[in-house]
């Protein structure tokens, strides 16, 4: 069962001890057009900007990297889901889909679930969206793991 989803942070320096105990630069964010964009703490939360979570380390690494204006450190940083977030029934909700559901699907979806259910919060519907994403993902390793391997037929 998965039990965190990522966020991308930007820090000052190149990973030595000195830069490491700054505060980050920012946080990534996911601006209407689409993309990510790396913005301070104190620049979002007037203008309400929603933090862009991540299934994966990988994918956290990722858009981090390309949202980068400064070429600074970047890191996926582990976030604990918040408590409003209901991860049993997203994980049996996902659980139940299948595992080619497109990505983009399923995080819409689960929107539209947290919507109905009645939150306004755009962060909070945001991680229940990542934590979904986060489910599927978990339950393709799964289906890749234990594929059946293709067995060749003997004469």
């Amino acid at each position: 069962m998965v039990d965190t989803i990522y966020s991308a942070m930007e820090f000052y320096g190149q990973g030595d001890l000195i830069s490491a105990a700054l505060p980050p630069i920012g946080r990534c964010i996911r601006p209407r057009d689409g993309g990510h964009a790396f913005i301070s703490d104190a620049d979002g939360q007037p203008r309400k900007l929603v933090v862009a979570y991540f299934p994966t380390e990988a994918e956290a690494e990722k858009a981090g990297a390309a949202a980068s204006t400064r070429k600074r450190s970047n890191s996926a940083v582990l976030i604990k889901p918040r408590l409003e977030v209901p991860t049993a029934q997203i994980s049996w909700i996902v659980g139940n889909k299948h595992v080619r559901e497109e990505d983009g699907e399923l995080a819409e979806d689960f929107a539209n679930r947290a919507k109905r259910a009645g939150a306004g919060d755009p962060d909070l519907i945001a991680q229940i969206a990542a934590y979904a994403l986060a489910c599927h993902r978990a339950n393709q390793a799964l289906v890749t793991h234990f594929r059946p391997y293709k067995t060749c037929k003997r004469h």
